[in-house]
């Protein structure tokens, strides 16, 4: 066979394996062409070099690029570019990097997109110079198992050269840069080893003299390493010298880490002292150091679980993570040996991991390691690193173990740094606890299960989390069915959905609750679903009796108990939150402390998954509210609960209030006195403010019910009260009247004459809405005595004015107009603008109904000065509706679809969908007028399913109109028109 006289690194393997990977000069210039990591970070396109920025810029571009092709999410970029303490501006920051990096890549297309959750670089894997070295490394793996050594010390040169002068990634910063110039130099050191291996198979011993010399300065520990040194130099010649490098190694294990050399190193130093001549093996890759003593190989793993239940992606997370079975450790370049699998008590993490562990088995053949680390258990204090590392060892039969933790984590990274483990540290309190026990390298793979988020092992070795979140729907029910048996779910399914629900989709509760109704607990499912409905007695029923592993409680309550006594505190106090989701401002006012203060204990409870975050809200699965509300009754005074409450109600007054601010009409209160660290929302405009209220809207409910509960009277009112705009725009009326009823009720206990009379009259309304007029009149003529008792006519003038309102839709015409046009001289006489251009527009749609067009019209465009002087956008929308109804009675089409066209893109901006269904219907008047019946059919559609979801009286119109529409003749063709004439 030809020797091979190739030197790793040289100008020529360089030069060759630059076009293997990249072919720079046949891509096309309008791409990315190449990205070189193995070195300082540079990126090419069309034969020129990117300038790709500062050196947090250019660490994003590394990170995106090394995770070539998926989406990296923000928090995770944050993470690894700044590390575990991001300053206040990362995330702007962020966003400037990749703003940069845009401008560095534009006229490639678009290859830094991004999604809703964060960016990914769009890169054939073929231009990343860590992928040629994967592939180069699997070419010479696999000549060499067929023999074709030649090929493969060529294959290994060319890998090596891959790397470029100067250090990996230099000047980049941050901990995922740091984790893959560790990552990249151990694959170098592999491959090195390799090569060396084949260079002795055959005859190159000088050759591997050289190349391993310099090696071992910086790797003075790694015996596999030192052996193959030492066989070089025995090979040439050199007893003598592989005999010192035997002794000086020895002394510096006994010296730094109390340990000897491993069964391999002094098996070959006793052959060099009786060595004679005739040829030496290559040193064989040992399966154990410690074989010599007959030791067991570790099976450690918890039997798994008999049916694993869904969470096939996450599953498929963990398995790709998993290094492949190379020697390198296989996988992606920067792929971690370590995923952390976290999620809140009892969602199934150990289950997962232990499940996963069984199906990597049989890839590490050296053995399977398990350790319980009780981070967080009732029965045992969390164990301490230490002692952990004494089991490790000893599973590894390791003889002699150093007294001390720093000895024991040496020994334990020295003893495992060539083996092919699998280990699960489970049920682990943080990362300070783990970090000792991961490897410090090699083809090792550690599964990591946690409450804790564990954020510093992310940071400082780029590990990979996988977040359990809840079951779904389908998950639940068939682990019910797993457990109970699918006929018995298949026989109550509506209760077993319900049961699913109750339980929050919780694997844990799931399992538990099975457990009862199998155990005679329960005879039917609907039986234990009764007993869960009280919200009161759902963690007692969520328990199996003298089993404190098995109750959903005990199982928070170990959370919690972790937590230090701000976080304690704050989530006790979160418990009296009354919604799903919480926004931080609200947070703020609620724990009484700075928007800053409040984000970074919301992080603290987040970390333990006692809240989840998403943007600027945090929430609370169901039964973790129920465990917060409880330790909240128990751990705090009434007085300090109902305090807490009353800030987030004033809170909550507040930033209804300000979007009540351009609406034109003046607060029937005066606002509390603003307190600097609860300041309320913003909004950017009408529309934001109605998408804020219908994503706070059950909140708002609850709080209202709240507040009645408490005795807080004023702020329920206030609050029924301030919800108006968003309910008459674009919310469900029913439950508009059932707000405001509780309100009213707050209004009567306060004894709030004023407060119970304008509650009256959006009872009115919104009576009128559902069609109820009788109902509607009943309400506003109640809150007019009152406005007469109080002697206050711009509260009569807007009553009279919805009365008017309201007889006209009940066709008392004449009436209608009596109550309006006095509406209308008493609103002039108060010198309101408002009030006098909402009884404008009722004389507008009065005049209209009755076929007095240009009476209608007259009113109708006075009002909409008066509205747009006024700046409330409901009213400028409702008579430009009503305008453009008088101009279709006029035959005007053209600018009767003007005026439903301008309400539209008013809506648009508002966010009214009221009166953008009032608009699509006009117009599907006018476009039915005009034989257009299919654009006429598709307008009404539209308008029909924003009223149904509204709950809107109009709907009936709608529908009847689409009946009428669809039984209408075809129109006839003009020619055929023209014959029959003739």
């Amino acid at each position: 066979m030809r020797r091979a006289r190739n030197r790793p690194g040289n100008r020529k393997n360089r030069a060759r394996v630059r076009t293997l990977f990249s072919r720079r000069g046949h891509h096309h210039a309008g791409q990315l062409s190449e990205v070189e990591t193995l070195g300082p970070l540079r990126a090419y396109a069309g034969g020129r070099e990117l300038i790709l920025g500062p050196p947090k810029q250019r660490a994003v571009f590394g990170v995106l690029a090394l995770s070539t092709n998926s989406v990296v999410s923000r928090d995770d970029l944050i993470d690894r570019i700044w590390g575990e303490s991001p300053p206040a501006t990362a995330a702007g920051s962020l966003h400037t990097y990749v703003s940069g990096l845009r401008r560095a890549l534009a006229g490639l297309g678009d290859p830094l997109p991004s999604s809703g959750s964060g960016y990914a670089l769009r890169l054939d894997p073929g231009q990343l110079d860590i992928r040629a070295v994967e592939r180069l490394a699997a070419r010479a793996r696999t000549s060499r198992t067929d023999q074709d050594l030649s090929t493969a010390v060529t294959a290994f040169d060319e890998a090596l050269a891959c790397w470029r002068p100067g250090s990996v990634l230099s000047g980049l910063p941050g901990p995922f840069a740091a984790e893959y110039r560790t990552w990249a130099s151990d694959l170098r050191l592999r491959l090195l080893i390799e090569r060396a291996e084949l260079l002795l198979e055959v005859d190159q011993p000088r050759d591997v003299v050289d190349q391993l010399s310099g090696h071992i300065l910086d790797n003075p520990y790694h015996e596999r390493l030192r052996a193959l040194l030492m066989t070089a130099l025995r090979q040439s010649g050199r007893t003598a010298d592989a005999l010192a490098q035997y002794h000086a190694l020895r002394n510096l294990l006994a010296e730094d880490l109390g340990i000897d050399p491993s069964i391999e190193l002094q098996t070959l130093y006793a052959s060099l002292l009786t060595d004679g001549i005739g040829t030496h093996p290559v040193p064989a890759r040992p399966a154990d150091p410690v074989v010599a003593t007959g030791p067991v190989r570790p099976a450690q793993l918890p039997h798994s679980i008999g049916e694993f239940v869904g969470r096939n992606a996450l599953v498929q997370q963990v398995l790709d993570a998993a290094p492949a079975g190379s020697a390198d450790g296989g996988g992606q370049a920067g792929c971690p040996r370590i995923v952390m699998v976290v999620g809140v008590g009892g969602i199934g993490k150990t289950a997962l991991a232990v499940h996963c562990a069984h199906l990597l088995a049989s890839a590490y053949p050296d053995g399977q390691l398990y350790v319980n680390l009780h981070g967080f258990d009732p029965q045992h204090p969390a164990r301490p690193p230490a002692d952990a590392l004494g089991h490790l060892l000893a599973s590894l039969n390791v003889g002699k173990v150093p007294a001390d933790q720093e000895g024991r984590v040496a020994l334990w990274r020295s003893t495992v740094r060539d083996k092919r483990l699998l280990i699960v540290l489970d049920n682990a309190e943080s990362a300070d606890q783990v970090e000792g026990l991961l490897p410090g390298g090699g083809p090792s793979f550690t599964i990591v299960t946690s409450r804790n988020r564990l954020s510093g092992l992310a940071v400082r070795y780029a590990a990979r989390r996988v977040t359990l979140p809840l079951f779904t729907v389908e998950e639940s029910l068939k682990l019910l069915s797993d457990s109970i048996g699918g006929a018995r779910v298949e026989g109550e399914p509506s209760a077993a959905r319900r049961l699913a629900d109750l339980c929050d989709h919780l694997p844990l509760a799931l399992r538990i609750a099975s457990e009862q109704v199998t155990a005679g607990f329960q005879t039917r499912i609907a039986d234990l679903v009764a007993d869960l409905e009280d919200v009161r007695r759902r963690l007692d029923a969520l328990q199996i009796p003298d089993d404190e592993l098995a109750s959903v409680r005990s199982v928070l309550s170990w959370s919690y108990a972790r937590l230090d006594p701000e976080a304690a505190q704050a989530f006790r106090t979160l418990g009296l939150f009354p919604g799903a989701g919480i926004r931080l401002e609200a947070a703020a006012a609620l724990l009484d402390v700075p928007p800053s203060r409040a984000a970074a204990v919301l992080r603290s409870l987040a970390a333990q998954h006692l809240v989840e975050t998403t943007g600027s809200s945090s929430w609370m699965h169901d039964l973790t509210r129920i465990y917060a509300e409880e330790v909240s009754r128990s751990g705090e005074t009434s007085a300090s609960r109902r305090q807490a409450l009353e800030r987030l109600l004033r809170w909550y007054v507040r930033t209804l209030a300000r979007g009540h601010e351009p609406a034109g009409d003046e607060l029937p209160f005066t606002l509390e006195a603003e307190v600097r660290r609860h300041v309320p929302l913003r909004f950017g405009d009408r529309k934001e403010f109605v998408a804020w209220c219908a994503q706070e809207r059950d909140t708002i409910a609850s709080l209202v019910r709240a507040a009645q509960r408490i005795g807080c009277h004023e702020q329920a009112w206030q609050l029924a009260y301030l919800l108006f705009d968003y309910f008459y725009a674009a919310g469900q009326v029913r439950e508009w009247a059932d707000t405001l009823r509780i309100g009213l009720r707050s209004a009567e206990m306060a004894g709030n004459r004023r407060a119970r009379a304008v509650l009256f009259n959006h009872l009115g309304v919104a009576h009128s809405r559902m069609g109820q007029n009788g109902g509607a009149a009943q309400q506003l003529r109640l809150g007019l005595q009152l406005a007469e008792e109080l002697g206050d006519d711009v509260l009569r003038t807007g009553l009279l004015g919805n009365l008017a309102a309201t007889l006209r839709a009940a066709k008392d015409y004449g009436a209608a107009l009596r109550h309006a046009r006095q509406a209308l001289d008493l609103a002039r006489r108060t010198g309101s603008e408002y009030h006098e251009a909402g009884c404008l527009d009722v004389l507008c749609e009065l005049h209209a109904e009755l076929g007095e067009f240009e009476e209608s019209l007259r009113h109708g465009r006075a009002g909409l000065i008066a509205a747009r002087r006024s700046r409330n956008v409901l009213l400028e929308a409702n008579i430009l509706i009503n305008l453009g109804v008088a101009e279709h009675g006029l035959k005007s089409a053209g600018r009767a679809l003007r005026y439903f066209q301008d309400t539209l893109s008013l809506c648009e901006s508002s966010g009214d969908h009221y009166h953008e269904a009032l608009a699509l219907f006009g117009l599907a008047k006018v476009h039915r007028a005009g034989r257009a019946r299919k654009t006429a059919h598709g307008l009404a559609t539209r308008a029909l399913l924003r009223l149904k979801g509204l709950d809107a009286a109009e709907t009936a119109d709608v529908t009847d109109f689409l009946r009428v529409l669809a039984a209408d003749p075809p129109p006839v063709p003009v020619a055929d028109s023209m014959r029959r004439a003739g």
